[in-house]
């Protein structure tokens, strides 16, 4: 038994995801004072991955490019997905009768929006793989702009079916791809703050978008709604192509030390002594940095040689990792229990005793907002020093599973959250008490998310894109289902019962992650000793260091 619960492994020496984080906790600062290390008062903290001397390794960019290319991306999936998937939720009774079709075939005109975007993952994850990230973002932009171009164009339900069609091949990447970039960029100790802004933009921005679209559309209509929409997806298109160059990179396989089975970190220890001796004349083998021009490239080359059919197949594959499967399953679900809440929104508060409009509808996202703001800032405050201290508690050794620990307060919060809105709807409450309750609802949704996402990452980061496409797909093909009967449910069965379901299996969700913690360096362990992508050769890494 290792420290704080986590069941150590037998079979292997080193089991990937685990990480010496802290070699002063570790007592080992002598040892390893050869590798790289954080600045300032996280100098006693261990780079993982270390960083290779090549300036464009994407760890080696400055933290202003970063932060700035994650903005973008940020900006990016704020409207390709947090506003894509619930633009219309606060006008779909309106639109409903303008167009004269049921509000269940209106409805699904967002499904098959969530349809596309979950079909297009796997074909998003192989090009990604083989390609990079960088061109399947533009692509993806592309699509929500021709999207939104047929949208605008006419007041009709066949036009407003292909434009949402469309505009569903935009989402994936955004939903998946950026979360894998934070892996490419970043350290571990660096990465829960910015997991956490990612998840607030994918989550609770969508609860912003309602309220903004839902106004826009009762004071300026369908049109014009698409119109503005259009506007800022050319900006951020714009943004992208010029200030987010490629952050997929082969780096040397020893470098990898967050996710090879033999760590060997004094080797790599003198690999680094003996450069930064050796002559000048034998270090002119590092690349030059490229230019701004040089990275503005939309292709970079390919970064794995099989056929791109093979990854076709990858995001399912993660579903037989135990671990990996627990957090696309949790993660998507949580997802789909708040925009299951979302969808149902328009079709109850339009009635009595609320009888409200657009964009009244559109103003009850401000509870979520809200309590998805408050759930982000606590996990980006609490993450990462969280994770510092169990890694000083645990003799300076990371482990993924310390992420977990979080799914207590996910279970109780969104639970808890969850039984009482459907019983305040379904009783005809105040609806800012609806609103405030949808809202502690995201608080726990948003920290459970949060969680298992970061998790995933840390966990299993060389397969991080197969993972977070398989979670996209999933919870895509959740929402489509939920926009398919969600709404005839509640005219049945009343709205308490859904949000009873939802609340009962995210409290499940939440102790199963207690197996999951304690059990999951032995699962991590049982993967790489069986891993799929190994015995399909369906890995990309980058050369091998020579010792000298």
């Amino acid at each position: 038994m290792m420290g704080l619960g986590v069941l150590n492994d037998k079979n292997l020496p080193h089991v990937p995801g685990t990480v010496l984080l802290n070699d002063e906790a570790a007592n080992e600062e002598q040892i390893l004072a050869g590798l790289k290390h954080a600045k300032g008062r996280d100098s006693h903290i261990v780079l993982s991955p270390q960083p290779s001397d090549d300036p464009n390794d994407p760890l080696n960019w400055p933290l202003w490019k970063k932060e700035l290319i994650v903005a973008i991306l940020c900006l990016g999936s704020m409207l390709n997905a947090g506003t894509n998937g619930p633009f219309l939720n606060a006008s779909y009774f309106v639109i409903a009768q303008e167009v004269k079709k049921p509000l269940t075939t209106v409805v699904l005109v967002s499904g098959y929006n969530l349809l596309a975007a979950g079909i297009i993952g796997p074909f998003v994850c192989a090009l990604s793989r083989k390609y990079g990230k960088r061109p399947c973002f533009l692509l993806s932009t592309l699509f929500d702009i021709i999207g939104t171009a047929i949208g605008e164009s006419k007041i009709s339900y066949e036009y407003l079916l292909a434009a949402r069609v469309i505009q569903g091949f935009s989402t994936s990447a955004f939903e998946s791809l950026i979360v894998a970039s934070i892996g490419d960029m970043y350290f571990v100790h660096q990465r829960g703050l910015r997991i956490a802004v990612i998840n607030f933009i994918l989550n609770s921005a969508s609860s912003l978008a309602s309220i903004i679209c839902g106004q826009v559309f009762a004071d300026l209509g369908w049109l014009w709604l698409f119109h503005m929409f259009q506007i800022f997806l050319v900006f951020q298109f714009i943004l992208m192509f010029l200030f987010c160059p490629e952050t997929t990179y082969l780096r040397d396989a020893r470098y990898e030390t967050d996710v090879v089975v033999d760590e060997k970190l004094e080797e790599l220890a003198k690999i680094e002594e003996r450069h930064r001796v050796e002559e000048v004349a034998e270090r002119e083998v590092i690349p030059k940095k490229k230019t701004f021009v040089q990275e503005l490239a939309v292709w970079n080359g390919t970064y794995a040689d099989d056929n791109i059919l093979k990854y076709l197949v990858g995001p399912f594959i993660t579903l037989l990792n135990p671990a990996a499967c627990y957090a696309v399953i949790t993660s998507g679900l949580l997802n789909s229990w708040y925009v299951g809440s979302a969808i149902i929104l328009s079709g109850i508060f339009s009635g009595p005793p609320w009888h409200f409009g657009p964009s009244q509808i559109g103003y009850l996202g401000a509870g979520p907002f809200i309590g998805g703001m408050i759930g982000s800032i606590a996990v980006a405050w609490a993450s990462d020093p969280v994770i510092k201290y169990m890694c000083k508690r645990n003799q300076g050794v990371y482990e993924p599973e310390f992420r977990l620990v979080f799914m207590g307060a996910a279970g109780v919060i969104g639970g808890i959250g969850m039984f009482l809105f459907g019983y305040t709807m379904a009783i005809g409450a105040n609806a800012i008490l609806c609103a405030f309750l949808q809202g502690v609802m995201m608080v726990g949704v948003l920290i459970g998310i949060f969680a298992t996402l970061s998790y995933g990452l840390d966990a299993f980061r060389n397969q991080s894109n197969e993972i977070f496409i398989m979670n996209m797909l999933f919870k895509n093909f959740m929402f489509y289902g939920l926009s398919n009967f969600a709404n005839n449910w509640v005219a049945d069965k009343g709205p308490e019962q859904i949000m009873y379901v939802f609340g009962g299996t995210t409290i499940f969700l939440s102790l199963l992650a207690a197996p999951v913690y304690i059990f999951g360096k032995r699962l991590r362990s049982w993967w790489s000793r069986h891993d799929l992508f190994v015995v399909l050769k369906m890995e990309t890494k980058g050369p091998k260091l020579e010792v000298a």
